[in-house]
């Protein structure tokens, strides 16, 4: 891992997800891009097109001088060592983030998640959601108030569909970096009896499909993947919780929006 970014607004929220960022660079010596977007406001008038462009220089350099000043108060003392870029654009922050992790070739985005805490509604409709839905490098999403600990266990969620699988691999090289424990987690919502569930048969599959040598498999009985999910996670130590995006339908059942439900899943670990 070599290159962090990390998108800022300012907040509180987005200045934890930062730390947590830091302190993973300097455990692996990367790079963090802090990055900074803003929007002017779209006029319907007459005024002129160089008032306009006035308007706009007057937005970027006051977002400029922020983000600096940001940097330099920021990243002293025990963060003065990390190499750090700044990078400041216009536009829909999911976009920018998107197309600046492709451009700079990122390994990771780490940002603040948004809204309440809720996990159904810390995604749905947020930047965070369109990150994660088109970054092209992997996502981690720190929620308030989580300090960094290390990465030593990571619970993979996963439905052992082929792909799914697969895609596990892409997350070797984090868990190889911080010599992680890779923890599978299924949840079997066919049925209720543990009894009925062939572990061998789930754990030569998991073992063919993903050569990593530190792993575990955890499989959870449960109606709903969601309860399954925060289950586990209440009764077992882990340190960030891993999602394939693609597979939609598990993604979907956990974050999809839902009025009715009083309990939601409550991110406490990064996802």
């Amino acid at each position: 891992m070599k290159t962090i970014l990390c998108p800022t607004d300012f907040s509180s929220n987005a200045t934890h997800a930062i730390a947590y960022a830091c302190e993973m660079a300097l455990k692996v010596n990367a790079r963090i891009i802090l990055m900074h977007t803003f929007e002017t406001p779209v006029l319907y008038s007459d005024i002129a097109f160089v008032t306009m462009q006035y308007d706009y220089k007057i937005l970027h350099d006051a977002a400029a001088k922020k983000l600096k000043k940001f940097k330099d108060k920021f990243f002293v003392n025990k963060y003065a060592k990390l190499s750090v870029d700044l990078i400041l654009q216009q536009g829909l922050a999911s976009a920018r983030v998107c197309e600046m992790a492709s451009e700079k070739k990122a390994d990771m985005i780490v940002m603040g998640t948004t809204g309440t805490g809720a996990g159904e509604r810390l995604l749905v409709g947020s930047n965070a959601a369109r990150v994660v839905k088109n970054a092209p490098c992997p996502v981690m999403l720190i929620p308030p108030r989580v300090k960094y600990n290390g990465l030593s266990k990571l619970v993979y969620a996963t439905d052992l569909s082929d792909d799914n699988l697969q895609k596990a691999s892409d997350i070797l090289p984090l868990a190889r970096l911080f010599n992680s424990e890779l923890m599978f987690l299924y949840i079997d919502k066919s049925t209720l009896s543990k009894e009925d569930i062939d572990i061998k048969k789930i754990t030569d599959l998991v073992r063919k499909k993903v050569k990593y040598p530190k792993q575990s498999g955890y499989v959870c009985t449960d109606v709903s993947v969601q309860d399954g999910v925060s289950y586990f996670l209440k009764k077992n130590k882990a340190d960030a919780l891993v999602m394939y995006t693609r597979q939609r339908n598990i993604f979907k059942e956990i974050y999809q929006p839902s009025i009715s439900k009083k309990v939601s899943f409550n991110t406490r670990i990064p996802l």
